[in-house]
């Protein structure tokens, strides 16, 4: 055997070594690429969530009017019972040309036969039926006289009264209706000189279904002067309406049917209507009583219709405390056609008292923020004098809006931008009016010199707006 060692064979293949090197220069130049590419900013990547425009089914509609004209205290052995004054005429009607069902409503609380009614309008299949009525009432007697007009409007879970007071010659009446099936409680907070309070007994106020309760506000806002009232309902929506009345000395002054507000920072009064002695008499003819829950800063501006949206007179600043019914008066506006628009930086409700005069046989009534109409809406005229329907256009841009019975012409009326227009109406006629997508305010308002009333449109109630839906 040769002495030389025989070489045994390497238990590595030959290069190996060069490429594991190789291969951990790699690895760590890797580490390092992934450490420098996680400082780095990394390019935002967000899925909007998924969200439809969802149109409700329709569904039945149902309205309530606000029934007679109630007297409290005409009985002398219950100063405090309600009578029926004055029947009120109700004007109903839908876009069909055919007249929604109606029946009464029970009123515990009245004595006399005459009652509210209410309205319930089917839909045809899966098509919305729209349906309106409206109701008015005159009345000429040694302590009411006056004229009332008002629409009768879909229950809602809240609702703001702003108007009424409790001093001596006022009266005012909180009508309550539950046109549905189901049982309601409301709770009325009063807002006044003290801020927000819920009276005695007004925590819990039970409204029986197709049922209207009647509850003087004297015994709600006892001593406040400029009330706001909050409605709010649980159980089921409620109508809410104030029927007040005035006397001075001995001569009647007027009487007034009042709807509810919502809050909105931008609150828009079509169709002040400045007739009779109130453009001559000196004295507070017009005011504006508004409420904010919030510290706020107001500004109060009053257009003259015709007059391409120009101030009637210097806009004002007020500032309203939080829980603090504030007053201001517009002084005196000759006779004309006027929009009152109160702006404020936190959400407001308002509302204008108006009237004809001081003397015998002047009347009042409050006139109500309209909210924005954009489709097409139906509405009723009830019985009266002077009727017409004014509508405002804050935008800036010109709008083209049809108005037609329900089984006449369209007839189109152009209103310039910042502009509010006033055109006569049939009473006792059920119209349609549609701004074609084009937000308007609107109000029917009647207007002599001893009769003075107005309402404002609504939106649609057979035709809900649409919901947006996540799924």
């Amino acid at each position: 055997m040769s002495a030389d060692r025989v070489k045994k064979p390497s238990r590595f293949p030959a290069g190996l070594g060069a490429r594991l090197i190789l291969g951990s220069v790699t690895a760590i130049g890797a580490v390092a690429a992934v450490t420098a590419a996680a400082a780095l900013p990394w390019p935002g990547v967000s899925t909007p969530p998924v969200a439809l425009d969802v149109t409700p089914a329709p569904a039945e509609t149902v309205l309530a009017c606000d029934g007679p004209l109630l007297a409290l205290g005409r009985d002398p052995q219950n100063a405090q019972a309600l009578t029926v004054a004055a029947p009120s005429t109700v004007t109903s009607g839908n876009d069909q040309g055919d007249a929604p069902a109606s029946d009464a409503l029970a009123q515990p609380t009245v004595e006399g036969e005459a009652a509210a009614s209410r309205f319930v309008q089917l839909p045809d299949g899966k098509e919305p039926v729209s349906a309106a009525a409206a109701s008015s009432v005159s009345v000429s007697d040694v302590d009411l006289s006056g004229f009332a007009a008002s629409a009768c409007r879909a229950p809602q879970m809240e609702s703001w009264i702003v108007g009424g007071d409790t001093e001596t010659g006022t009266t005012g009446i909180l009508l309550v209706a539950n046109p549905g099936d189901v049982d309601a409680t409301v709770q009325i907070t009063v807002y006044g000189v003290s801020g927000p309070t819920t009276p005695p007994g007004a925590e819990a106020v039970a409204i029986p279904p197709r049922t209207q309760v009647a509850l003087p506000i004297a015994g709600l806002a006892g001593g406040e002067a400029s009330p706001v009232l909050r409605i709010t309902a649980t159980g089921a929506p409620v109508r809410a309406t104030l029927q007040s009345s005035l006397i001075r000395t001995l001569d009647p002054g007027g009487i007034d049917l009042q709807s509810a507000v919502r809050p909105a920072t931008t609150q828009i009064i079509p169709g002040l209507r400045v007739v009779g002695a109130a453009a001559t008499t000196e004295g507070a003819t017009t005011i504006v009583r508004l409420l904010s829950e919030q510290d706020a800063e107001v500004t109060i501006t009053v257009s003259e219709a015709g007059s391409g949206g120009a101030p009637a007179r210097e806009p004002e600043t007020v500032q309203a405390v939080a829980g603090s019914p504030l007053e201001v008066d517009l002084g005196g506006l000759v006779a004309g056609d006027y929009t009152v628009t109160v702006q404020s930086d936190a959400p407001v409700v308002a509302a204008v008292w108006q009237t004809t005069g001081f003397g015998k046989g002047a009347d009042f009534a409050w006139h109500t923020a309209a909210p924005a109409v954009a489709q097409r809406t139906l509405f009723a005229v009830p019985k009266g004098s002077d009727a017409a329907l004014s509508i405002a256009n804050p935008s800036d841009e010109t709008v083209t809006v049809t108005i037609a019975r329900v089984d006449g012409t369209p007839k189109d009326i152009v209103i310039p931008a910042g502009e509010t227009v006033t055109r006569p109406l049939t009473p006792r006629t059920v119209y349609i009016v549609d701004p074609g997508g084009a937000a308007v305010h609107a109000a029917v308002g009647f207007a002599s010199p001893s009769a003075v009333a107005s309402f404002a449109l609504w939106p649609d109630a057979a035709r809900p707006r649409p919901v947006v839906v996540y799924p």
